[in-house]
């Protein structure tokens, strides 16, 4: 092989080991930036997820609740919440109920007492019963209907029970409208008006 022969192999050999070894240093570099770029996303990653835990943990249990998977609702705070004061207003509707039961069973009040009579004869009472002038019912405009109270005439001590079954009277100071049958037992039809005292009491059926 001749010196021109040999030269240009040598330099064919530099010029291929060069462009390897370029080949390397760039594909090195290529591997490195890689590196250095799923690092830094992996680190914007867990800056973003650290910064939402950052605000799950400062939210309130209200926002929290409601973050929680769907298959978590059921036993969600939120329903449990809404259970409790569920819970809460049926027991404040209990005791009222049971104030207001037990006001009305104590029931008593004073006053003007009125009857009415024949022109109301026949006619239906706001409890849907027809009027009888000589029974023994009277009007009220709160009591329950269908409910018994005992009416004390205050000048002579004269009683009688009746049935309230009507609604009245609207007019005047009176507290009552008895039927005629009932003022008549008081011994108040001459006068118009008696001053009574009017009771709840238990009816025949308790």
């Amino acid at each position: 092989m001749n010196k021109r022969l040999s030269g240009l192999l040598t330099m064919s050999l530099c010029i291929f080991a060069g462009s390897a070894i370029a080949s390397n240093v760039q594909a090195a570099e290529s591997k490195t930036s890689l590196v250095t770029l799923s690092q830094d996303n992996a680190s914007n990653i867990d800056r973003v997820l650290g910064e939402l835990t950052r605000q799950h943990n400062n939210a309130s249990s209200l926002v929290k609740s409601a973050r929680q998977p769907t298959s978590l609702a059921l036993s969600s705070s939120l329903l449990a919440s809404n259970s409790t004061q569920a819970t809460n207003d049926e027991d404040v509707l209990e005791r009222l109920t049971a104030v207001a039961s037990n006001s009305v069973s104590k029931f008593k009040q004073n006053g003007l007492a009125s009857w009415y009579g024949r022109q109301f004869h026949g006619r239906k009472t706001a409890s849907g019963d027809t009027f009888d002038m000589n029974g023994l019912t009277a009007a009220h405009r709160s009591l329950p209907l269908n409910c018994y109270v005992r009416v004390t005439n205050k000048t002579n001590g004269k009683s009688v029970v009746v049935k309230v079954n009507d609604r009245g009277p609207f007019h005047g100071n009176r507290v009552m409208d008895l039927s005629y049958g009932a003022a008549k037992r008081l011994d108040i039809t001459s006068k118009g008006v008696g001053n009574v005292t009017i009771e709840r009491v238990a009816g025949p059926q308790s």
